[in-house]
């Protein structure tokens, strides 16, 4: 047995190895979490002299487009997007809560010196659709991708496929024949979904410190550019980048799957706002003035002098990139003629390191600090990217992606059904098909004949939505045709969907506009999706036992009444 002496000296011996050892894990912990910060944390964005810009950066802002509010599934109100948007620098923000288009737009307002605009995001069949610049619709919006579409368009408005390839089937836009006026070419809220977890805990851990760069760190190079590109080989198409910013948990109504992120208020509106911007280019400085302001803006994104940098990398970013030939010049968004010989100019404030890229049709022909191309005879759609190393992604996102100038072609017609003038043309003196009503047990309806027009006066249920509709019926026998030729008058603007059943009673269908003075309906049996029946069917005439013309919650609400007339109709083989 020891002395008390050598126990002691046994104990301040342990004691100091002790030390000695928690000293040691300590340091290693402490070492491990610098690693791990070094290695998670991404870097600050690079800071860009832009002081020999000062012309086309006073006519150049930056703004978030797609961004929620309290108004639908949002985490803030407009007050507090607008305060966001300032901290991050922002001139304008562009507002799209979920809806059915029928809510009149807020004016356009300054808030905190950010211009906030609203616009409208649509549920269709075919995935989102966000509308901008359009006036209140007559009718609940929704249903076929097409169909709003084409009332977006003749409502006035913009349209814009969002989330286009989301690994949300709900939410991606699936509908490639709708003639869409512009598509997102990168949503953050679809670059996050089916990241490993790793890179999601890495992000989590650098959003601590630095919210954008840590949004951008999840960012790949988006296929939509592929399909985008596709799309402006045909015609114009404007491409946007969409924050979708819900700047937190808010109600997830429109998606109940959204990330745990999500739950946390991760990212922030401004995280959001500091991730990316589409920067729009405009003829002359914003004046103040909110409505004029407004007007000049919608306009340059109407027309594609827009285009995308990632501020998260880097940044002020601005922009130089036009056509010329001869006396003409075209930037952004502009229409060259065809067959033309000129020079592409594109020229960027840069980042260390980074190189711009022109494409043709998606095809890379030139790349450099700045490009200046001769072209003979050319065709097709032009656009720019500046791309910069290290950037995140696999493949890694450019930088920075313009809109194209175009070379030969001009936008097509707008989508959409115009209406007839007032006086219906003599081919309604074809006899009206027999028709009777069907309905739901809630909606009713009231039929007068003649020899020149049905008239059907309809009201659907009241109450909660139940599946309520009403429709006009007229039985076929195995009669051969291939197309169903319609003269349809309402009281105010609406939509049916024309439909034919056959004996199983398995139905096929299509959305058509209405208007009060009169619209003229060509329906081709081949172009009739399923509505019952199985996906990808066909239906012949001789199989067709009924058609309908139908009014349901597609784009009525419970109680809606109103009058259908019909003036013509006829089976065409």
């Amino acid at each position: 047995m020891g002395s008390p002496i050598d126990n002691r000296q046994s104990t301040i011996r342990r004691s100091s190895i002790f030390k000695r050892k928690s000293s040691v894990l300590t340091l290693a912990a402490l070492a491990a979490s610098v690693f791990l910060f070094v290695v998670t944390v991404p870097p600050a964005p690079a800071r860009i002299d832009a002081s020999a810009w000062g012309e086309l950066a006073a006519r150049t802002i930056s703004g978030a487009y797609h961004v929620h509010t309290t108004r639908s599934d949002g985490i803030g109100d407009r007050d507090a997007v607008a305060a966001a948007a300032a901290r991050a620098g922002l001139a304008f923000v562009i507002l799209t809560d979920h809806g059915d288009g029928t809510r009149p737009p807020d004016p356009p307002v300054y808030l905190s010196g950010v211009l906030i605009l609203d616009g409208v995001e649509v549920s269709t069949d075919a995935g989102h659709y966000v509308a901008i610049d359009m006036r209140a619709a007559p009718y609940p919006l929704g249903g076929a991708g097409e169909a709003v579409v084409e009332d977006v368009a003749r409502l006035g408005g913009f349209g814009i496929a969002a989330h286009p390839d989301s690994a949300k089937a709900a939410l991606r836009w699936t509908d490639e024949r709708a003639r869409i006026d512009g598509i997102e070419w990168l949503n953050a809220d679809s670059e996050w979904r089916g990241e490993p977890r790793a890179r999601m805990v890495r992000a989590g851990i650098g959003y601590l410190l630095r919210p954008g760069p840590a949004v951008v760190s999840l960012f790949d190079r988006s296929a939509t550019l592929e399909r985008w590109d596709r799309m402006t080989n045909v015609r114009p198409v404007v491409g946007m980048a969409g924050t979708d910013a819900h700047g937190g948990v808010g109600r997830r109504a429109e998606d109940s799957g959204r990330s745990f992120t999500g739950a946390v208020g991760i990212p922030s509106y401004q995280a959001s706002f500091a991730a990316f911007s589409n920067r729009v280019v405009l003829d002359r400085p914003l004046t103040g003035n909110a409505a004029a302001d407004a007007r000049a803006l919608l306009d340059a994104i109407r027309k594609g002098s827009v285009f995308t940098a990632i501020d998260g990398l880097a940044g002020p970013a601005l922009l130089d990139f036009h056509a010329e030939a001869g006396l003409e010049k075209r930037g952004m968004g502009g229409v060259m003629p065809g067959d033309s010989d000129g020079t592409i100019v594109a020229r960027a404030a840069l980042p260390p390191g980074a190189e711009l890229v022109l494409l043709r049709n998606g095809q890379e022909i030139a790349r450099g600090d700045e490009i200046r191309r001769l072209v003979t005879d050319a065709r097709g759609a032009y656009r720019v990217e500046a791309r910069i190393p290290g950037a995140p992604g696999t493949p890694p996102v450019p930088w920075l992606v313009s809109n194209p100038v175009y070379f030969g072609g001009a936008p097509g017609p707008s989508a959409g059904l115009e209406p007839l003038p007032p006086t219906i043309p003599k081919a309604a003196t074809i006899a009206p098909f027999p028709w009777r009503i069907e309905k739901d047990g809630t909606s009713g309806g009231v039929l007068r004949s003649s020899a020149s027009e049905a008239v059907f006066e309809y009201r659907l249920g009241d109450g909660p939505r139940n599946n309520q509709f009403v429709a006009l019926a007229s039985d076929v026998s195995g009669q051969p045709f291939n197309e169903i030729d319609l003269t349809l008058a309402a009281d105010r603007p609406m939509r049916i969907s024309v439909q034919v059943r056959r004996a199983s009673g398995e139905r096929w269908g299509r959305s058509f506009y209405v208007d009060p003075a009169g619209s003229a309906v060509r329906v081709a049996l081949a172009q009739l999706t399923p509505i019952t029946a199985a996906a990808g069917s066909v239906i012949s005439g001789t199989e067709v036992t009924s058609i309908l013309l139908v009014c349901d919650l597609t784009n009525a609400a419970p109680g809606r009444s109103g009058v259908l007339r019909v003036k013509a109709s006829a089976l065409l083989n």
